[in-house]
């Protein structure tokens, strides 16, 4: 098992410690407030582009060089990432090592050389690194993006959330050190230290490498455009010899009440092999190689999100089957039998998160940043409360998200008017 415990430093870092004496690593683990949510479309991709700065050089390693090293010297492992809302950096070390990959976490998130000659060789790269999400014409095709913004940005699509060349050109030395100082302070930052360690020792070099933080946040998240009253779609043209598309529906933020029953219904239609979208749509028709259905959660809003793709030929026949598999689930529901065979494995799934320091972390560390609890919400506790959820909410909150006017279909690649007029009908 695990041992919970919270300490809030006196400038205001909230710290976790998930001790897991069972094992041998240690997570460390800092999650900021920021992301595109927070940016002018002026300066869309600034926070990605901070996050890179971040690994580039710090106080005590003169580049990014000597940082890398320094983290492979002791065998560990480094990740960071930007979402919409938030943004992580992660050291992953032995448990002999956690007072140098604390050190190496302070270096990396108490702030960078942010030299200029390192600004422009990290442009370079996320240029590169945005390639990956633009077809051959140059037009920007990231899925995830677009239905976000055709969703919760009032359908306006045309700027990525990461940026595009223009925003990433733009960004200067001075850019980047605003929005550091402005983002990067005790109160909107959660530090969390996961895995077998000694509470108390660590306690110590937390407080003597994150006590010095200074700063108040200042920032505030503005609201996303929740509004619709009808089903929204996007087609964009690009070329590719199959088309992909993604099927949203609007449901539920980060830690409601219905989120269980949300995971649930998600791995009813496209979690298990043997889900509803997996055996009808391929294994039955043989349309697609992949489908998946999964929950897009956000401290505000959610969505239930379908995603897969298949040639050009069978599109209209793949979005009629999986419309034909949301209606008959908003029509008929789901049995008695099905309801207990996934909750069992949404439970068993649950249950694994205690098993993974970097899980544990991700999921006590987001829920501090995002909602502030006054009490945490243990997996252990959310994995019991599976096995409460009755039929009938199940029924209810079906007939909640399953709606046209909670729907979003945003479809990629080469298509007819036809394709569009066809594929747009089935939606209502």
């Amino acid at each position: 098992m695990y041992t919970y415990s919270k300490e809030i430093l006196p400038n205001g870092l909230r710290v976790i410690y998930i001790e897991m004496p069972h094992i041998h690593s240690v997570v460390m683990s800092a999650y900021i407030g920021v992301g595109s949510r927070y940016e002018a479309e002026k300066k869309l991709g600034i926070s990605h582009f901070l996050e890179h700065m971040l690994f580039r050089g710090t106080r005590r390693f003169e580049n990014s060089f000597e940082l890398l090293q320094a983290i492979d010297n002791i065998g560990g492992d480094s990740d960071a990432y930007t979402s919409p809302e938030y943004s992580a950096a992660t050291i992953q070390v032995h448990n002999k090592h956690i007072e140098k990959g604390l050190h190496i976490l302070g270096d990396i998130v108490l702030g960078g050389n942010f030299k200029t000659n390192d600004i422009e060789t990290e442009r370079r790269i996320i240029q590169e690194e945005m390639k990956q999400f633009v077809d051959v014409k140059g037009d920007y095709v990231c899925i995830d993006d677009i239905s976000f913004c055709l969703m919760w940005k009032d359908g306006f699509t045309d700027a990525p959330l990461f940026g595009d060349e223009k925003t990433i050109a733009a960004i200067t030395t001075k850019d980047v050190i605003a929005h550091y100082k402005k983002f990067f302070v005790p109160d909107n930052m959660v530090l969390c230290v996961s895995g077998n360690f000694q509470k108390e020792s660590v306690a110590r070099y937390v407080n003597e490498i994150f006590g010095g933080m200074q700063g108040k946040f200042t920032g505030q998240k503005p609201p996303l455009k929740t509004a619709q009253t009808e089903p929204r779609c996007l087609f964009k043209k690009s070329p590719s010899q199959t088309i992909s598309f993604k099927l949203c529906h609007k449901a539920y933020p980060y830690k409601h009440k219905n989120v269980l029953i949300m995971l649930l219904l998600a791995d009813v239609l496209g979690g298990g092999i043997s889900s509803r979208l997996l055996l009808n749509v391929r294994e039955k028709l043989g349309l697609v190689y992949e489908i998946a259905c999964y929950p897009t959660m956000f401290s505000d809003v959610g969505s239930l999100d379908i995603f897969t793709s298949t040639k050009k030929e069978n599109f209209e026949k793949t979005t009629q089957a999986v419309m034909e598999e949301i209606h008959k689930l908003h029509r008929e529901g789901i049995t008695e039998q099905e309801l207990k065979r996934t909750e069992e494995r949404v439970f068993s799934q649950t249950q694994l998160i205690m098993d993974s320091p970097l899980a544990m972390a991700n999921w006590f560390g987001v829920e501090e940043l995002l909602v502030t609890p006054q009490t945490p919400d243990r997996p252990e506790i959310q994995a019991q409360k599976i096995h409460d959820i009755k039929l009938d909410d199940v029924h209810k909150v079906i007939s909640e998200i399953f709606v046209p006017e909670k729907r979003n279909f945003i479809v990629i690649g080469e298509f007819g008017w036809r394709n569009k007029k066809h594929t747009a009908a089935m939606l209502k």
